[in-house]
Parts: C-alpha cells; sequence; structure tokens
C-alpha cells in the first residue's frame, strides 16, 4: 500500500466555529478520502477528541469561548489525546502568535486563507509522519518487551550458573577435605611409622658401614621432607587451624607458611581473634588470601605483601596489598584467578575490586550475618 493510499483511510478532526470555512475543509479533505469529523466550538471538539482520538486536528486560533491555544493545551494534558499531531488555522501572521502554537505543542500553522494544495500537502505530511512515528512506539514497545524477556532469561540463567558455581564449590571442598583427611590419616601416619622404624635402625647402627649409616640418614631426612610437603599440601587442601582455631589463625599460619617458602615479607593484620562467620564464609576467606597470595609468587615480583581483615559496618573487609610490579586492570588475563575470585566473592554476595597500578590491591567486603562485638 502507497502512502498515498494508506493516508485516505485517516480519520480528522476539523475545529473551526466559521460554518464556511468549516464546510470548505472538509469538503477538500473528503474529496482526497480522508474520513472527516467537525466540530464548532472547543468543548464540542474536546468531548470528540476524546471519545474517540484522531489521527490529526485541523484547530482554528480564534474562537469564542474556549479558543484554540486553550483547546490545545487541555488535549495535550490528556493521556488519551497528547499524541495527536494539532495543525492550528489562523488568519493571524504574527510570529508571536506561532511561537505561541508550537510551544503548546502544534505541529504545524496553516494562514487563512487557505490554498488546497498546500493544506492537502501539510495534512498528508503530518499523518504520515505520526504512522510512522506509531510504528517506531510499537517497534520499540516490542524490542523493549523481548528485551526484558531476554533480561529475565538472563538472570535466570545467571542464577542457575552461580547455583551451580556453589555446588560445584562445595563438592571440591568437600575432595578435598576427603583427601586432607586420607593424607593425614593414612599416608601421614605410615610416613610416621616409617621415620620412627629409620631413627631406631639409625641409632643401633653402630657397627654398619660408613655407607650403610649414609644412606640410613639420607633415608630418614628424605622421610622428613616428605612428611613437611606432605602437612603442606594436607594443610592447603584444608587447612585444619580453620576448624579448631578459627580464620585469624589460620590465616597467619598461611601467612607464615608463605613467608617460609617464598621468602617474600608476609604481613597479616587481623583487628580480632574471633569472626562470627559461618563456614562457607570463612573457607571462602581463606580461598581468597590463599589465591591472591598465589598470585602474588607468581607474577608480582614483590618483596612484601599485606594482608589485612576486618570488620566494619556489619561487612567482613579483606584486603591483599603487595608491592610488586602491579598490572593494567583494563587488560584481559588468560588466567582465571581473580574472575575466580570474584565469582566466589558474589556467591557470597560480596564485592570485590583491584586495583594495580601501584603493586597490585584487592579488596573485598563481604556482608555478615550478624556483626560480632568486641
Amino acid at each position: 500500500m502507497t502512502a498515498t493510499a494508506a493516508a485516505t483511510t485517516a480519520e480528522i478532526l476539523i475545529v473551526d466555529d466559521t460554518v464556511g470555512s468549516l464546510n470548505l475543509l472538509a469538503d477538500l479533505l473528503s474529496g482526497a478520502g480522508y474520513v472527516v469529523r467537525a466540530a464548532q466550538d472547543g468543548r464540542m471538539a474536546l468531548r470528540s477528541a476524546r471519545a474517540r482520538p484522531p489521527e490529526l486536528i485541523l484547530l482554528d486560533v480564534r474562537m469564542p469561548g474556549m479558543d484554540g491555544y486553550e483547546l490545545c493545551t487541555l488535549l495535550k494534558r490528556d493521556e488519551r489525546t497528547r499524541d495527536v499531531p494539532v495543525i492550528f488555522l489562523s488568519a493571524l501572521h504574527e510570529t508571536g502568535d506561532m511561537v505561541k502554537g508550537f510551544s503548546l505543542g502544534a505541529v504545524d500553522y496553516v494562514g487563512k486563507p487557505f490554498q488546497p494544495d498546500e493544506v492537502l500537502a501539510r495534512v498528508r505530511t503530518h499523518i504520515e509522519l505520526r504512522r510512522l512515528q506509531t510504528k517506531l512506539e510499537e517497534r520499540v514497545e516490542e524490542r523493549t518487551v523481548q528485551l526484558r524477556a531476554s533480561e529475565a532469561a538472563l538472570r535466570q540463567s545467571q542464577a542457575r550458573l552461580r547455583e551451580l558455581t556453589r555446588f560445584l564449590q562445595e563438592v571440591r571442598e568437600g575432595e578435598r577435605t576427603s583427601i586432607a583427611r586420607e593424607l593425614h590419616d593414612e599416608l601421614g601416619q605410615a610416613l610416621t611409622a616409617l621415620r620412627i622404624d629409620l631413627g631406631w635402625l639409625r641409632k643401633h647402627s653402630g657397627e654398619a658401614s660408613a655407607d650403610f649409616r649414609a644412606r640410613l640418614d639420607a633415608s630418614h631426612a628424605l622421610v622428613e621432607r616428605t612428611i613437611e610437603s606432605l602437612r603442606r599440601i594436607s594443610e592447603g587442601l584444608r587447612p585444619g587451624m580453620l576448624d579448631v582455631l578459627g580464620l585469624a589463625a589460620a590465616l597467619e599460619h598461611l601467612a607464615r607458611q608463605f613467608e617460609e617458602r617464598w621468602k617474600i615479607a608476609c604481613i597479616f593484620h587481623a583487628d580480632r581473634d574471633e569472626y562470627d562467620l559461618d563456614e562457607s564464609q570463612s573457607i571462602a576467606v581463606f580461598r581468597l588470601v590463599q589465591e591472591a597470595l598465589t598470585n602474588v609468587s607468581r607474577h608480582a615480583q614483590a618483596s612484601e605483601v599485606v594482608v589485612d581483615l576486618s570488620v566494619a559496618a556489619g561487612r567482613l573487609r579483606l584486603v591483599v596489598q603487595d608491592d610488586g610490579v602491579g598490572f593494567d586492570v583494563a587488560k584481559p588475563r588468560k588466567g582465571f584467578g581473580l574472575l575466580g575470585m570474584s565469582e566466589r566473592v558474589n556467591m557470597l554476595g560480596g564485592e570485590m575490586s583491584v586495583d594495580g597500578s601501584h603493586g597490585t590491591r584487592i579488596s573485598v567486603a563481604l556482608p555478615l550475618k550478624e556483626e560480632s562485638e568486641s
């Protein structure tokens, strides 16, 4: 359907108190194929427009009682008619009158006496513009509905993903605990027994050859190192101090282990000895510090790292700051260390920020169910 054919189905309301002018416009527009409604005063026009909003209103400015300006104001205030385009009709040609009409929301101004071709051209233009605007609004509304549905689906998918991630974290922690227990109870006890036996052999090997005693000493030393490595691995999998002595003691022990292993000064501060945390929160904070220190050892080239743990305004605050080379946080990174830390924080409803401008500073804030009183 062409634009002209589409316009012929448009319904137009003409408002003019002069019968001759009203009939002239009605005949002109009806002859062009438009559906025409007429009103001779503002109140009649207002009732007609509200009852069935037209696609266009031709409105005379000078009318007794309610003039065109007042009627236009009322039309634009009404939700039912505020989007209907209004073309003012007037014999006035003063700039101030035209400006006032446009300020009230009119889309055009046609002067009397009318030029038929001009009237038809302006009417056709504004009807087409109105229909294009209506189609655009419908498309926008349709796309908005689709976008909202997509956002809802995305939120649901993200919620499911977080639940899955939480489940996987719990499974992994459970497996770590099981492996740590088996290492400690089974392999640890066997190595301890072996160390005792080697110690007994060393004690009673006085008449053995020097080579035999040297091999025995080396075997005993190897078992000692293996036991130490086993203890470190077991603590990394599931720190026993976390269950026995609490988070602060476990982090203090982790800091000392890190310092001894990597020869990087690790300073740990805590504003209290115990924190009112559930198991998942305690494990999460311990893993965050563990991962942060691992990143320091691998990438930071630091000589010192500070771990600070405190509670303020019902939130547990963790800061890990090193004096290393830092990095540009805006650039994509290949590893998943920081991503995993961020996801762990998000699962607990917390916030994490990273600043790599002066060394690396990782700041975490986790909500507490109930802040403990010191």
